[in-house]
């Protein structure tokens, strides 16, 4: 069961980390617009991109009990908090650290993958 557990987790922690890295491909493109109808419209996108990819953090916690996704979901919080308040240097780095938390997941989870063979 274990190792079971080990690929759906590395799985979810793949797709999390991805999708936290076009994030802030996406941010760095909002920092760049200056009308306020084009940044509101951007933002409303921004928000609804991270509450998609808040869900996927709670299914993943849910399916593999890993509390790194925990961490994830703070820092995405974090981050659209930032983009709110137009922080966006603070947004930016606590995305970064939301993909050191997914990325903490994928080593160890393909740690023990290789352990067992099957990487």
């Amino acid at each position: 069961m274990k190792i079971k557990n080990d690929i759906i987790s590395y799985q979810f922690a793949e797709r999390i980390k991805s999708a936290l890295i076009i994030g802030s491909k996406m941010l760095t493109v909002v920092e760049t617009l200056n009308e306020e109808s084009e940044l509101e419209g951007a933002k409303k996108a921004m928000f609804a991109f991270f509450d998609g990819l808040s869900t996927e953090t709670g299914i993943a916690l849910n399916a593999t009990g890993m509390q790194e996704f925990i961490l994830v979901e703070e820092k995405v919080t974090q981050v659209k908090r930032g983009i709110g308040e137009r922080d966006y240097e603070e947004a930016h780095a606590n995305l970064g650290r939301a993909v050191s938390h997914a990325t903490t997941v994928c080593d160890r989870t393909m740690r023990a993958l290789m352990e067992s063979g099957l990487m």
